[in-house]
């Protein structure tokens, strides 16, 4: 399996607003165990990352292929991200996991009347929220319908929209499986669509946008896969 590339420099962003100290501790001690298992296990390598701001709040949008997509956006990044996740994942014990690392509750159709609030909040506090615009995996590894939601949220939160794409996860873990099994495994960040950009588009040419630009970052997170599984 391939080794990680472009790691994480040794110099560490200082506590970042949208969270408490602690934990942020927490997020750098699970990013530091997903880091050595997912690099192990699946050759995790991450392309385009100084397209995310050092600081300062942003939307993150990616396809969504498998339960494993959570961690394999964030752990190679330094910022800390915080992640949507449906209502039915916070059952005692994993919702409280999930909360620990920075995710919280949406409705399973839709963001809903708390979790934009809560977006809101945590983007006006200056994070970074995650976000699966097509609102559930991927049944056959190609990108889905993004919702129209996604182009609402930005109009109001006034923030880029940084696309996003990971190749392989759908290999490693598809919805139909109870198990993952290794398999190599890419992320690209795109180029972000800037504030002026999200502001100045309606929201089906803002949609329509978004869902481009994520189907280039997974056009070239898949050749550098292609690479990946071509010399393993």
């Amino acid at each position: 399996m391939p080794a990680p590339s472009e790691t994480a420099s040794k110099s560490q962003p200082e506590h970042p607003l949208d969270r408490s100290f602690r934990a942020f501790v927490w997020y750098r001690v699970v990013q530091v165990v997903m880091t050595v298992l997912l690099s192990a296990f699946y050759g995790l390598r991450a392309t385009g990352r100084s397209n995310l701001p050092k600081s300062g709040s942003a939307l993150l949008v990616s396809n969504h292929l498998s339960h494993l997509d959570v961690f394999v956006i964030g752990i190679l990044l330094q910022r800390p991200l915080n992640y949507v996740a449906r209502s039915t994942l916070f059952v005692p014990g994993v919702g409280a996991f999930i909360r620990s690392v920075g995710g919280f509750p949406i409705q399973r159709d839709g963001l809903g009347a708390s979790g934009m609030k809560e977006t809101l909040r945590r983007l006006r506090a200056g994070g970074i929220v995650t976000l699966f615009p097509e609102g559930t995996r991927s049944r056959d590894g190609e990108l889905g319908e993004v919702k129209a939601g996604i182009s609402l949220l930005g109009s109001r939160a006034k923030v880029m929209v940084i696309p996003a794409a990971v190749a392989g996860t759908y290999e490693a873990w598809p919805r139909a499986r109870l198990f993952p099994s290794p398999y190599p495994v890419r992320v690209h960040f795109g180029t972000p669509i800037s504030v002026d950009e999200v502001t100045a588009l309606d929201g089906e040419t803002l949609t329509t946008l978004i869902r481009e630009r994520m189907l280039e970052c997974q056009r070239i997170a898949r050749r550098g896969l292609a690479r990946d599984t071509a010399v393993s």
